[in-house]
């Protein structure tokens, strides 16, 4: 059977602090716009995120606002550039060589996230012409997300290992036949999880070894 590896981006691939806080500052600030009489965008920003898994999404579920420039002026020129900063720096070409090594030892590899192509399209090929990528489309309003069963349309006849920071996006899967999540931490490891964790790409190469 055909070995697939999932890995989320956001925390798992990338975890610079420094660009990690200006997409959420950029999506902070695409909230302000959005609704100028919102007192708190910050504070709404966080419960979007973790009520429907997205800024926009939230943004077009609960206040029914036009979200389709959300990848443009959320994902600017400003950050693609703070972007390739980070993806050509030593840390991430060294885990970047990690997982080509996983292309080379059989594994079909995915970078799955919920973030648009202008984000995941640079960082897919600063790591190999062999990773594939599963986001959404350009209107997150008409795209699936993880955590929803339909974000998980990968093929049946593949033994799958899954690898996200987010217990929820993991939660979908763990049921599922041929399915393996394995939860990413970033800080403080948890006592107990009902799923395998790990806290670097290397140690993520030892388990698929």
């Amino acid at each position: 059977m055909a070995k697939s590896l999932l890995l989320d981006i956001d925390g798992v691939i990338i975890r610079d602090r420094l660009l990690l806080q200006h997409v959420k500052h950029n999506c902070v600030e695409y909230v302000r716009n959005k609704l100028p009489e919102c007192k708190d965008p910050v504070l709404l920003n966080k419960h979007l995120y973790l009520a429907h898994g997205h800024t926009a999404r939230g943004l077009n579920l609960m206040f029914n606002t036009d979200v389709s420039d959300f990848n443009q002026k959320v994902y600017d020129k400003r950050m693609i550039d703070h972007l390739s900063e980070v993806i050509y720096g030593t840390e991430f070409q060294q885990e970047a060589k990690e997982i080509y090594e996983f292309t080379r030892r059989g594994w079909d590899v995915t970078l799955f996230t919920n973030s648009p192509i202008e984000w995941a399209g640079p960082i897919a090929r600063a790591i190999s012409d062999k990773v594939s990528l599963k986001c959404p489309g350009p209107d997150v309003s008409k795209s699936y997300l993880k955590p929803e069963v339909g974000m998980y349309n990968f093929p049946r006849d593949q033994e799958h290992i899954f690898v996200d920071d987010s217990m929820k996006n993991l939660g979908t899967v763990r049921n599922f036949k041929n399915w393996k999540p394995v939860y990413f931490y970033n800080e403080i490891q948890e006592s107990q999880l009902w799923c395998p964790q790990i806290g670097s790409i290397w140690e993520l190469g030892l388990m698929i070894d």
